[in-house]
């Protein structure tokens, strides 16, 4: 962690470096973007030399820095569909609405990714790349789109994929491989209450307060515009005055895991999932039916939402408990 911390700090001391030696030469600078005083643009972001370091420290520090995005794009190059969510140039030219065409040196998610970086040459460029409300994967939600305003540049990536013939009440369900179900990042799917496998059982499908904050992620992932992406106490406490500590609050995560734990027991009894606890597959090559396929569906999905139900506390609770309900 030292070295990372000493890297990124030598990086940004060196780009200030260049700035200082060659893009601001004499009194006046050198002319920036269109003609323009480079003391006027650059400046406007560049001159913030303090809050710009403290951002960059922070974010690397976080999963998308030091997890897949980089392992993808450092090692599989942009030769598939994950490149865009593992990669910088694969996100922009996904939203652009336009197929990967740098399929070599593509570059982990960065500042570019999330901001437009050196697009206007002002204070603009801090802005969200974009915040157009997202329509979740393979149109098996009913076509549904969700609208967090800022989460909604998390939302992109942060979401289920599709569930491959999986319908509540539906055909039985072919497990085509270990991979099979919602794959990674299914945050947003959870915060707002769309993508689980809804099985009819006890208890009915609601969503917690969380579903409605108006920038859905953000608004406790980047509390003060912090970077390294890790909700903390005082993000709670705007809405939750008695919280003591975000794990423990009112039992959630203990009441969620014992659930979870129920779940993983009755699937792998089953033998509809293998492996050690934490880093479940499906085991393919078999059909079961619908509900069975859903709680599958349902128990990885939650695993990768990671939040223990603190996105949506109801939804994920009823997710849970009627899936348990299927195997008795």
């Amino acid at each position: 962690m030292r070295n990372l911390f000493k890297t990124t700090f030598l990086v940004f001391a060196v780009m200030i470096c260049v700035v200082a030696f060659l893009g601001c030469e004499g009194e006046e600078g050198p002319a920036g973007p269109a003609g323009a005083d480079g003391n006027a643009t650059c400046g406007s972001c560049h001159n913030v030399t303090t809050s710009v370091l403290a951002k960059q420290m922070q974010y690397a520090t976080s999963q998308h820095a030091t997890g897949t995005t980089a392992v993808y794009a450092g090692g599989r190059g942009g030769d598939d569909d994950c490149t865009k969510c593992h990669s910088n140039e694969g996100f922009k030219e996904n939203q652009a609405g336009m197929t990967l065409t740098a399929k070599s040196d593509v570059t982990p998610v960065n500042c570019r990714t999330c901001h437009n970086i050196h697009k206007n040459y002002d204070e603009t460029d801090y802005d969200l790349s974009t915040m157009e409300p997202v329509a979740l994967m393979g149109g098996v939600y009913d076509g549904t789109t969700i609208d967090i305003g800022k989460g909604n540049v998390c939302a992109n990536c942060h979401q289920s994929r599709p569930r491959e013939g999986l319908e509540v009440g539906g055909d039985n369900v072919y497990l085509s491989s270990k991979y099979w179900g919602p794959h990674h990042g299914t945050q947003s799917n959870y915060l707002t209450g769309n993508g689980g496998y809804e099985t009819a059982g006890s208890m009915s499908y609601s969503n917690s307060r969380h579903a409605t904050l108006d920038d859905g992620c953000v608004t406790c992932h980047m509390h003060e515009s912090n970077h390294s992406f890790v909700p903390d106490e005082d993000a709670c406490m705007k809405c939750h005055a008695d919280i003591d500590g975000i794990d423990e609050y009112r039992g959630v995560q203990d009441d969620i895991a014992d659930l979870m734990m129920e779940l993983e027991t009755l699937l792998l009894a089953d033998s509809l999932v293998y492996g050690d606890h934490g880093d479940l597959h499906a085991v393919s090559g078999q059909t079961v039916s619908a509900d069975k396929a859903g709680a599958v569906f349902n128990f990885l999905g939650l695993v990768d939402d990671g939040s223990l139900g603190i996105h949506n506390t109801k939804y994920a609770k009823a997710i849970l408990t009627n899936s348990i309900e299927v195997f008795k």
